[in-house]
């Protein structure tokens, strides 16, 4: 299966082959990730000149007021639930990917590492705060996203809140309009979720014990790696910065 490429890409020592490349082309194309890059700023764009209601007597639920106005409430990721993206979880999917990881885990020598579950509880805890759910696909695209960012840049991303809520929205919002990862069954959307999950929270892992190991070498492979995944979906992690706007260029 092409998602379980991710894992690969956090545990294998050969981290980008040009089989492993290519796998990650198809996986990208197969969950319409591709070029997300672009579109991303497109989208916060819009979502930054999205005017919040006045004294225009609209309301939350003022549908009809709005459309008169030409005004449109500002969206939050408490409205936006991206129901599309969102999946019912079963155990056994769960089962199948914890072995998995597991299995990986224990061929690369890393099974100092935290548990598998003990890594998607440590996920959805991050962004539990700011509206992110545990099963939605999209919020956890995000959540990769914005993990990914912080270990190349060595920064906490819970000091911009706004911009966490900011990505979120607008990656959810690139997802439903391409329609591809909508529209994976349910099974498919929570393995792609949990490998996600799991990757993230493994590369950080690694960056912060190489860090703390003072071994500037093999951080930096951990960090060229996950600058690499970024570059696969068109996004540049290294140059974007986090504001209350989303990701900029920084």
């Amino acid at each position: 299966m092409a998602a379980l490429c991710l894992t690969s890409w956090a545990l294998s020592p050969r981290l980008w082959s040009d089989e492993t490349s290519g796998d990650i082309e198809n996986f990208n194309r197969n969950l319409g990730l591709e070029g997300i890059g672009s579109d991303l700023a497109n989208v916060e764009q819009e979502l930054s000149h999205t005017a919040e209601p006045k004294s225009t007597g609209i309301t939350p639920g003022g549908t009809e007021t709005a459309k008169k106005s030409g005004i449109r409430p500002k969206p939050s990721s408490a409205h936006l639930a991206f129901s599309n993206l969102s999946f019912r979880s079963d155990p056994q999917v769960s089962n199948v990917v914890r072995n998995y990881v597991q299995s990986q885990l224990a061929r690369g020598n890393l099974s100092n590492l935290p548990s598998y579950d003990v890594l998607l509880h440590r996920f959805d805890r991050r962004f539990a705060a700011y509206g992110f759910s545990s099963h939605n696909l999209g919020d956890t695209v995000a959540g990769y996203l914005i993990i990914s960012w912080e270990v190349l840049h060595n920064a906490d991303a819970s000091q911009t809140p706004n911009g966490i809520r900011r990505v979120r929205d607008a990656v959810c919002e690139i997802l439903e309009r391409r329609g591809k990862a909508a529209h994976q069954p349910d099974a498919t959307k929570q393995k792609i979720s949990e490998l996600f999950k799991s990757v993230g929270e493994i590369l950080s892992e690694k960056a912060t014990l190489m860090r703390q190991a003072n071994n500037p070498a093999a951080e930096q492979q951990i960090l060229n790696s996950i600058e690499r995944i970024g570059l696969q979906l068109g996004l540049d992690l290294r140059r974007l910065q986090l504001t209350d706007q989303g990701f900029v260029n920084g």
